[in-house]
């Protein structure tokens, strides 16, 4: 979200980003943020699959530019966010005892960045897990390629996964959840949402009990 589809960072976006999450954790909201790779991310993997690099390495490029996203962001909160970017989740987990905002983007190749945030979820026993993204919920059909697409306002990890059924898991393609992301969500009896990121303000709403985007139950 915090770049455009030529790749090209939106200032303005990030800081809004950054200013949001510094009033949440002065509000109280102890949030820790996993940063996607994004378009950056889709239009390097798309190269190297063009000449032949295998999906492994594919994920791995997709990791790192998640982490440079991730460290970008993290420059912005640089007097709350713990000091590095974690690349492992043992590393994850000892940034989280600095009582700071963890900031940290992939981890592992083959699973997405939605996965490392619902591990991260369930690890401090969040109340939520939000998924900040370019659609403003979760739809029956790719609501960007068919007209006949419908918003689902509440659904279950059973409704979610079977329309996860559709889709493709190469990488730089994971759509909204991974299988990795879902059973992780599920049998951590995590509520999650799927909001419009866009707009960094849904962020704030939702926090302040108004309806946005798709609620996902267990």
């Amino acid at each position: 979200m915090i770049f455009d589809e030529q790749g090209l960072l939106k200032i303005e976006l990030v800081r809004s980003y950054a200013e949001t999450l510094r009033n949440l954790w002065s509000m109280g909201h102890k949030i820790h943020v996993v940063v996607g790779g994004g378009p950056p991310a889709r239009l390097i993997i798309a190269g190297a699959r063009s000449v032949g690099c295998p999906e492994p390495i594919c994920d791995e490029i997709g990791i790192e530019v998640s982490r440079i996203n991730a460290r970008i962001l993290q420059a912005l909160l640089s007097d709350l966010a713990y000091p590095s970017i974690p690349k492992t989740y043992e590393e994850l987990k000892t940034s989280l005892s600095a009582e700071k905002m963890v900031i940290c983007g992939g981890l592992y190749p083959g699973q997405s960045t939605t996965a490392v945030a619902a591990l991260l979820a369930e690890l401090i026993k969040a109340d939520a897990l939000i998924v900040a993204t370019d659609v403003d919920g979760v739809y029956t059909e790719d609501p960007k390629r068919s007209p006949n697409a419908k918003k689902l306002e509440e659904l279950s990890y059973s409704d979610l996964q079977s329309l996860l059924s559709r889709s493709s898991y190469e990488a730089g393609g994971y759509k909204l959840f991974d299988y990795v992301a879902l059973k992780v969500a599920e049998r951590s009896k995590l509520t999650s949402y799927i909001i419009d990121g866009r707009d960094p303000n849904n962020l704030l709403r939702l926090l302040e009990g108004v309806k946005v985007g798709s609620r996902i139950h267990p």
